[in-house]
């Protein structure tokens, strides 16, 4: 189904194909610590200050380590969601009936799906037209085919800006990086959202924050309020627990020679976010996902799951 609304290729089966966190020993042993204690102590546990203490840690641990990033202490409307994906959702209700979508080639692959899904005719590239004031923005920073900080960010949130064209800016990848430069106070930025599943083990935990500067009420708010138990308080505790213990370049700087040393070996570009390699020479026309270049993301091949055949 990926591949008949995208055009992407389906590599989760290749060595380098995805993108993944990497299964880190001492990681994983946190995480399983945090569930059994959140268990065996549930009874006693308060879920309201789980959660306020999740989102706030959050988002004070996830700009930590980018003191070049401008803005974010504006974004005090705090949501724990389902990984980023629960954030997409809500974004595309809201403008799906009033505003044409614009993506980056490249972008994520459940983004790329909702254009063929539910944008037919209703639906450009960024790049390929101009910013128009019936548009909505949806991209992701690091962009999730370079690990990098797109270079013409700001000119497009300064149109959007312009245009009055409300962006979500996707930084799910922001903990694989260190000292990134963005600025946060644009107006047109209407979310902010992130996830833990790359950074540590817990895709299956789906643990991520949606933030706003000013709240528009939907379901997210609802079942995030006062009383209302419907997230995954589990996974909240477990988040809180592996962001207090590990600080947000943790992995970065564990990673970072490894990641240098496979990009020599397969004379690739290392890209700002440290599971990736850029294949600028098109050596590995397998991983293209529909831009110049073709990312490799190395953390099965780290911890094991998938084998470096020497192949490469």
């Amino acid at each position: 189904m990926t591949t008949r609304y995208t055009n992407l290729p389906d590599n989760k089966d290749k060595p380098f194909g995805g993108a993944y966190s990497v299964h880190d020993p001492e990681t994983c042993r946190t995480r399983d610590e945090a569930v059994k204690e959140y268990i065996d102590n549930n009874a006693k546990l308060d879920n309201e200050a789980i959660k306020s203490k999740y989102v706030q840690t959050y988002k004070k641990w996830m700009f930590a380590t980018h003191p070049k990033i401008k803005g974010w202490e504006d974004y005090n409307e705090l949501c724990f969601t389902q990984g980023t994906t629960e954030s997409f959702a809500q974004f595309y209700l809201r403008f799906r009936e009033s505003k044409r979508l614009r993506l980056a080639k490249g972008e994520y692959f459940y983004n790329q799906m909702m254009k063929g899904l539910w944008y037919k005719g209703k639906f450009a590239w960024l790049g390929e037209d101009e910013i128009r004031s019936n548009d909505v923005v949806l991209i992701s920073v690091p962009f999730s085919d370079t690990g990098a900080v797109p270079d013409y960010l700001e000119k497009l949130l300064t149109e959007c800006d312009n245009n009055d064209v409300p962006v979500m800016l996707d930084l799910a990848y922001i903990n694989l990086s260190v000292d990134l430069e963005i600025d946060l106070t644009h107006r047109c930025i209407e979310y902010v959202v992130s996830s833990l599943s790359k950074v540590f083990p817990v895709e299956l935990h789906r643990i991520g924050i949606r933030m706003q500067r000013t709240k528009f009420e939907d379901q997210l708010y609802v079942v995030n309020g006062k009383n209302h138990n419907y997230i995954n308080v589990l996974s909240a505790y477990v988040g809180t627990k592996l962001m207090e213990k590990y600080p947000a370049n943790y992995i970065y700087n564990k990673y970072r020679q490894k990641q240098l040393d496979m990009c020599d070996k397969l004379n690739l570009e290392a890209s700002p976010c440290v599971y990736f390699g850029i294949d600028k020479q098109r050596q590995f026309s397998e991983y293209n996902r529909g831009t110049e270049s073709n990312r490799l993301c190395f953390t099965r091949i780290w911890d094991g799951r998938m084998k470096d055949d020497n192949e490469y």
